[in-house]
């Protein structure tokens, strides 16, 4: 066969370069981006939404990107409110899109208040409430991971979802007690809807990794002698079961008593395995239960699970170990959109040890593969250094009021917005790349913005956020916020609000 002629052969690959019409918005901007984007500014719905009436003056388009949205807040800013009434403009949360948000500031600066926020829009399917923020059509399954590192008489704050979402409270069974009568007054003071259970670990939970995990078999530098045997084991039964059926706890418990290790060796892996056993159901006789009871890590759509492991015996490296295994268990077993919240980060992530470095890697896993498991992650803390590759993955960052240098020299090395803000210090405006740009600011220096931050009050956050849509140009072009950021309010909440600071006069 003759090859084409140059002509002929350029003609025959245009089908496969020419963009789908039906992803078509105006100019370059693309309806999957669009779709995709974590925040919406009104201005770019309202276009979008205009524009399916086919305006004369519009690019028309079939169908709207956002079918599912919720307010998170407001710009501070002077176009955000409209000149005529005074009405302010919302800022849009995508809870239909998967996305990742790191939300810091010091206590009390509004980052816990932002993160209930998210919850509430990703949660809430009560008309009455959901009316008032935005439209949830399909809601999520939410899951927040709380840990009190001071033993603090506080619950987990997203608890005061409750008044308005069906809320599981699983809790240690060693501590079940004083977190269920911490959490039921919760449930008189403010009419909530509560349920707070043991948390048991059911068999079926368990395979290979998830025990090498709670072994804290990771950091291969610090494995001691004795968990080359116990991996062995967790090999040996892999290899016979071929990876089918139930992990057999049983057998694992005879194959570790056969082995002989000395009591130097055993001692901490007998630690391990009490602290296992102590959140697995047993009958009377003191046996391991099989799975007979209802499974609390099965997500399902407009419900919140809280996992508060607050307690003497646990500490902060077990709490990491069992926050690993938890979510794990719920991302495979929850079929419905999800959203995974860690409150007060820092309280058990802020660690060296090998279950922490085991449990930021599944959560780093989880923002890498976002988009195909349909899940949303919120990180929020007072330490951005706990982790920066959570800085670097994440789609959303909220940095609320601070006054830590070291903290914002973490923000500087790892959001692009700080960053480039810096290096562009020395720029003029001709030095641009488009007229889009000549409006943004260049000369933001580290102690101007530095100086912003620690100046951000109450529910005050700067946010940056690449993909979000701000606003639309006066070529009907869809603008994105890019390297910038934006000084915002986050809105009031509108299930009860636990958040508040605590003053003397107010404490019995």
């Amino acid at each position: 066969m003759a090859p084409p002629k140059s002509g002929n052969e350029l003609a025959q690959y245009q089908d496969v370069l020419r963009p789908p019409r039906d992803t078509r918005t105006s100019g370059s901007s693309n309806l999957e981006e669009s779709r995709m984007a974590p925040l919406i500014w009104w201005d770019v719905k309202e276009y979008f939404s205009r524009s399916i009436t086919n305006g004369p003056q519009l690019k028309p388009i079939t169908k709207t990107p956002f079918s599912q949205y919720a307010v998170l807040g407001t710009p501070e800013e002077n176009d955000s409110v409209c000149a005529d009434n005074g009405t302010r403009k919302p800022v849009l949360l995508n809870t239909n899109a998967p996305w990742s948000a790191f939300v810091c500031g010091s206590q009390g600066s509004g980052k816990s208040h932002a993160l209930s926020c998210m919850l509430e829009n990703c949660l809430l399917t009560k008309p009455d409430k959901i009316k008032k923020i935005g439209q949830n059509v399909k809601p999520l399954a939410g899951l927040v991971f709380h840990y009190d590192s001071s033993q603090s008489s506080d619950v987990c704050e997203a608890a005061y979802l409750a008044t308005d979402v069906p809320t599981t409270v699983l809790v240690p069974p060693s501590n079940f007690g004083k977190l269920a009568d911490r959490y039921n007054r919760l449930n008189s003071k403010y009419g909530a809807n509560i349920k707070v259970k043991r948390l048991h670990l059911l068999p079926k939970y368990l395979d290979t990794a998830r025990m090498k995990s709670l072994m804290a078999v990771g950091d291969t530098s610090r494995t001691p002698l004795y968990m080359q045997t116990v991996t062995k084991i967790l090999r040996d039964m892999a290899t016979a079961s071929q990876g089918r059926g139930d992990f057999d706890y049983q057998m694992f418990r005879r194959m570790i008593e056969q082995e002989q290790f000395d009591v130097r060796q055993m001692g901490p892996l007998q630690m391990r395995l009490d602290l296992l056993e102590s959140f697995m159901r047993r009958n009377k006789n003191g046996e391991i239960l099989a799975n007979l009871e209802n499974d609390n890590l099965r997500g399902a759509p407009g419900t919140l699970t809280i996992i508060d492991l607050t307690d003497p015996v646990v500490d902060s490296d077990s709490a990491g170990a069992l926050f690993n295994i938890c979510l794990s268990v719920f991302l495979s077993q929850t079929t419905a959109g999800k959203i995974v919240a860690l409150d007060e980060a820092h309280n058990y992530m802020a660690h060296t040890s090998a279950s922490a470095k085991e449990f930021t890697e599944n959560l780093v896993s989880s923002i890498r593969q976002q988009r195909h498991q349909g899940v949303r992650v919120v990180v929020s803390t007072q330490e951005p250094s706990i982790n920066p590759r959570l800085l670097d993955l994440c789609n959303i960052t909220m940095v609320h009021r601070c006054s830590s240098p070291d903290w914002f020299k973490t923000l500087k090395q790892h959001l692009g917005g700080i960053f480039l803000q810096q290096k562009a210090s020395s720029l003029t405006l001709s030095d641009s790349d488009s007229e889009a740009d000549a409006g943004v600011e260049l000369t933001v220096d580290d102690h101007t913005l530095f100086r912003k931050i620690m100046r951000l009050g109450l529910g005050e956050s700067l946010v940056f956020c690449p993909s979000a849509l701000i606003g639309v140009d006066d070529k009907g072009e869809v603008v994105k916020m890019n390297e910038n950021h934006v000084k915002f309010r986050t809105r009031q909440r509108i299930t009860a609000d636990g958040g508040r600071s605590r003053l003397a006069g107010e404490m019995s």
